[in-house]
């Protein structure tokens, strides 16, 4: 989650001090919308290694066979950049790696 970043009413007292989030000042630390916001930071958070996986998997299994047949498919050209720097029996390396 974002780091806050703090207002001040008055330096000298510190309840009336209001944050915000830094990177949306709009979003006062503490109120509902910093809350929703927070809860989907977490749920991206804890789907990223699952969905990354899930995402490279689904692009590279149908890959293997014209990649082991050695004739490239529109499939294995667009997705080139996941698994040209690996040898033919490690191109599906990338998915685990980012996951």
């Amino acid at each position: 989650p974002p780091l806050p970043t703090q207002a001040y009413d008055d330096p000298e007292q510190d309840d009336n001090m209001i944050l915000y989030m830094r990177r949306d000042l709009s979003i006062e630390c503490g109120s509902d919308d910093h809350k929703s916001t927070e809860h989907l930071a977490y749920f991206l958070i804890a789907i990223w290694p699952l969905g990354s996986l899930l995402l490279y998997g689904s692009l590279l299994i149908p890959c293997y066979k014209p990649l082991q047949a050695k004739t490239p498919t529109a499939l294995t050209r667009a997705t080139a950049f996941l698994h040209r720097e690996y040898e033919l029996t490690f191109y599906w390396w990338e998915a685990l790696e980012l996951a």
